[in-house]
């Protein structure tokens, strides 16, 4: 008589196995695939307006005036080029980009404004309509707006 071993008892461990494989790699994939946890952020602090007021100290101490600053003469406007309109068009074009204040919130005129960030959403379109209607003739006068300052500015 010829004695075989027992493959019955090794098959209950291997199945066992191969099925304790198969949930831990179905529980891997479930949680890889869960949506990721929103962060928790601190709360946001108050704004702090304190720099606001700090910033506008330092320039009443240093003698300089915002407003001055802001509201400079600028005898180019970037992105525009004036040279196509006659001598008269281009003064009234640069009289009213000078002399109209950005709606932004920056304080800057529309010159100003375009100089210090020529990715203004609302200074860029105000410029291209003033030059469209000064190019087409609808704006025909600068009366009541600034002059150019003797000195450029």
């Amino acid at each position: 008589m010829l004695l075989v071993p027992s493959t019955r008892g090794r098959a209950h461990v291997v199945a066992a196995f191969a099925t304790l494989l198969l949930v831990a790699g179905l529980g891997a994939w479930w949680w890889s695939a869960r949506p990721p946890r929103p962060v928790r952020l601190p709360p946001l602090a108050p704004a702090d307006t304190t720099s606001d007021r700090a910033v506008d100290r330092a320039l009443d101490l240093a003698g300089v005036d915002s407003t001055v600053i802001k509201s400079r003469w600028h005898n180019e406007v970037a992105g525009f080029d004036v040279a196509g309109l006659g001598a008269r068009r281009q003064e009234l074009f640069l009289r009213f980009a000078n002399a109209e204040r950005c709606t932004c919130g920056c304080g800057y005129t529309l010159a100003g404004c375009r100089a210090s960030d020529m990715d203004c959403e609302v200074s860029g379109p105000r410029l291209t309509a003033l030059f469209d209607s000064v190019r087409a003739g609808r704006i025909r006068s600068a009366s009541g707006v600034p002059a150019r300052p003797a000195r450029g500015g």
